[in-house]
């Protein structure tokens, strides 16, 4: 057996496909923001609401 079936190692990723791949997280993280801090303030203004 000179070479296993299986390479030990993955094969590099594309450079385009990384550039895709991180503007793609950087949408994600930055849509979990705005929906944290729209639901943050949705609660804060129920709860004056409730205590005024």
């Amino acid at each position: 057996m000179t070479a296993s079936a299986a390479p030990s190692e993955q094969p590099p990723v594309p450079r385009r496909l990384r550039r895709v791949l991180r503007m793609a997280l950087g949408h994600l993280v930055r849509g979990l923001a705005y929906g944290t801090g729209t639901a943050a303030t949705g609660v804060l203004a129920y709860w004056i609401q409730r205590h005024l």
